[in-house]
């Protein structure tokens, strides 16, 4: 090969690497998601062992890189980190095509497996896209057991306060009404930032086409669940135990809802309370979300700070209020992301 088709690899390998170190960086510091950031370490190394790359650098031109000074409209602007996620995963397919084409002028094998590299880029580009689809903003998680206002208006505050998730916890004897308010609440958050979970009922949440279903640690096994809903959906799991907790790593879930805190406001046959520093510990043990229930309004939120927990369920706190909308935004501004 000559070289200028050398220059062309040496800054093909350069732009796929550092775009993805980019988005390693996003899932190791900002998202927290070891499991992604682990696949692009993988992506990234495999690459260093495939190709030598100093043979190439000899070849670098950069002051007399025609290109450097042209600039994409959109090239200097990003909107969030999934718009920078999303580029750099687009700057690492480009080079990887670029480097299968022009690796056949020299090695067959090599042009192969930067296919082949370009193609698993695809898959963790897919992994991600679903990880995004499946995330609950931080803040508040909103439980609805018998609202004096109805479902569908509590729903309506919740989409309109921008929640992160609305839960329905019907405890009717009336399959028909849960399954309509079911589709109810999926109309109002259809489009919307509010997740909408179905508590303990997988074939209403099928039905309704909600977002996911919540178990608790009596319900059907997260593995059989998991199975019928397939990997786009939301699911949860309610633990009450450190063991429980630990458990729960090992199950097909997203989250973990750990409690009750304090004593609850709603459920008088709850489980013994697991108190702050529980709470704390099973934050800290956690690889999953974790949402602390149980007891948790306005008030005692001030003694939850510092406890990295990633939403707050609020039952009673929210629906015996006389201003619930007011009541959701309140909560949502001490424990949702600042912008």
């Amino acid at each position: 090969m000559d070289s200028e088709t050398f220059r062309i690899i040496d800054a093909n390998l350069n732009r796929v690497t550092e775009g993805l170190r980019v988005i390693e960086d996003v899932y190791r510091y900002a998202l927290d998601d070891a499991v992604i950031q682990q696949r692009l370490k993988a992506l990234r190394h495999r690459i260093a062992s495939e190709v030598d790359t100093g043979r190439y650098i000899r070849y670098r031109d950069s002051l007399q890189d025609v290109g450097f000074a042209t600039v994409g409209r959109l090239e200097n602007k990003r909107e969030s980190l999934q718009d920078l996620v999303r580029s750099n995963m687009k700057r690492v397919q480009e080079g990887l095509r670029v480097l299968e084409e022009t690796m056949k002028l020299e090695s067959s094998a090599l042009s192969i497996t930067m296919k082949q590299l370009r193609y698993e880029s695809y898959e963790i580009e897919k992994i991600m896209d679903l990880a995004v689809l499946k995330k609950i903003r931080k803040g508040l998680y909103l439980i609805l057991t018998g609202p004096s206002l109805g479902f569908e208006r509590m729903t309506e505050m919740a989409v309109a306060g921008g929640l992160p998730a609305v839960q329905l916890r019907y405890k009717g004897q009336s399959e028909r009404e849960f399954l309509s308010l079911a589709h109810a609440m999926r109309d109002i958050t259809r489009g919307s930032r509010t997740k909408l979970i179905i508590n303990d009922r997988v074939d209403i949440a099928l039905m309704a086409g909600a977002d996911g279903v919540h178990l608790g640690q009596g319900d059907l096994p997260a593995q059989e669940a998991r199975a019928v809903m397939g990997s786009a959906m939301i699911i949860g799991l309610s633990t009450h135990t450190m063991s429980q907790v630990e458990e729960a790593q090992k199950e097909p879930i997203d989250y973990i809802g750990f409690g009750p805190v304090f004593q609850p406001f709603s459920k008088p046959d709850h489980d013994p309370v697991v108190g702050i520093e529980m709470l704390r510990k099973a934050v800290e043990t956690s690889r999953l979300p974790v949402t602390a229930i149980g007891g948790i309004n306005r008030e005692r939120l001030k003694d939850l700070q510092g406890i990295g927990f990633r939403n707050v369920a609020c039952i009673g706190a929210i629906e015996s209020t006389t201003d619930p909308a007011a009541e959701m935004r309140a909560i949502q501004e001490m424990t949702g992301e600042k912008s």
